[in-house]
C-alpha cells in the first residue's frame, strides 16, 4: 500500500513542489520536538513575542537613559547654584574644623563666617572634593535637587537640657571656642 503523499501526488491533487514542502516541515517539526522547541508556537508567534520582549527591554534601557539625564542635569543644577551663590573664603584667616564622614576637615574663614557656621546661618556643601560655604537656605534648595550631595550643618541646640545639680549650669560654653 502507497504512502497517502503517493496516492495525492498520483491522483493529481499535489504536485512535488508540495510534497517536498509537506517531508520538509514533518523533519522539521520532529527535529523540534527532540530539541525541546515547543511545536505549538508558530513561527509569527515566535516572532512576536521576541518582538515584545525586544519592546520591554528597549523601554527599560530607555527608562535608565532617562533617570541617568535626569541625574546629570540636576548634578549640573547643584554645581550652578554652587558657583553663583558660595561665598569668597579668600583672606579667612581663623579655622573651622568639620567633620566629613570619618575625617575631621578645615576650612580657613573670616571671623564673621566662623560665627554664621557654627550657629547654622551657613552650612558646607561637598561636592567632587571641593568645599564651599554656602547660606543655609540655599542647601535646602541643593538638598531638593541632590539629595545624596554632602551638606554639612551645625546642630544648634536650642534647648539644651542641664541637670539641676551641675555645678557649671551658669557657664555657657561657646560654639566657637578656640583651644
Amino acid at each position: 500500500m502507497a504512502s497517502l503523499q503517493d496516492q495525492l501526488l498520483k491522483a493529481g491533487l499535489a504536485n512535488e513542489k508540495q510534497s517536498k514542502q509537506a517531508t520538509k516541515a514533518k523533519k522539521k517539526q520532529t527535529r523540534d520536538v527532540r530539541k525541546g522547541v515547543d511545536v505549538g508556537e508558530t513561527a509569527a508567534q515566535r516572532a512576536l513575542s521576541e518582538k515584545q520582549a525586544q519592546a520591554k527591554r528597549s523601554k527599560q534601557l530607555n527608562a535608565q537613559r532617562d533617570a541617568q539625564d535626569q541625574d546629570r542635569a540636576a548634578l549640573a543644577q547643584v554645581k550652578q547654584i554652587l558657583e553663583r551663590c558660595r561665598l569668597d573664603l579668600t583672606g579667612g584667616e581663623v579655622s573651622y574644623n568639620f567633620v566629613d564622614g570619618k575625617a575631621i576637615k578645615k576650612l580657613y574663614v573670616n571671623a564673621q563666617q566662623q560665627v554664621a557656621l557654627s550657629r547654622g546661618n551657613l552650612v558646607i556643601v561637598a561636592l567632587d572634593e571641593h568645599y564651599s560655604v554656602v547660606p543655609a537656605n540655599i542647601a535646602l534648595r541643593i538638598e531638593e535637587r541632590a539629595p545624596e550631595t554632602v551638606i554639612i550643618r551645625t546642630e544648634v541646640a536650642e534647648n539644651a537640657v542641664t541637670d539641676a545639680d551641675d555645678p557649671y549650669a551658669d557657664f555657657v560654653i561657646p560654639d566657637d571656642l578656640m583651644w
